[in-house]
């Protein structure tokens, strides 16, 4: 993917690497990913933004639980977009909830 020069050079990214697609999208590396992370922080205070429907939207924020993981709503794989508003910041147990794709799979071992 090509970067929209123009943006990126407003963006003032210390990584090289980071840039601004030319749809908007930021992709984001080393110290840029760290101060978003960081940003993510202060927004969610620290605690897990995991939503909760309650009969009709708006839907309610009920978990306590501290934030561990940046998570991106729409996944990296489907276009990676690293701005704030495609982030929230989920506890473990949501992280692990939204992505059971990443727990490992134990079977028994075939008998030979």
């Amino acid at each position: 993917m090509k970067a929209d020069k123009q943006l990126t050079a407003t963006r003032h990214f210390e990584d090289g690497r980071s840039y601004v697609a030319p749809d908007g999208r930021e992709i984001l590396f080393g110290l840029d990913w760290k101060h978003r992370k960081q940003e993510l922080l202060v927004r969610c205070g620290g605690r897990c933004e995991h939503l909760e429907p309650d009969g009709y939207p708006p839907f309610v924020r009920q978990c306590k639980n501290e934030a561990r993981d940046p998570d991106h709503i729409v996944k990296r794989s489907k276009g990676r977009d690293d701005r704030i508003s495609n982030l929230q910041a989920l506890c473990g147990f949501h992280h692990d909830l939204k992505h059971p794709e990443f727990k490992p799979r134990w079977t028994k071992r075939a008998s030979a």
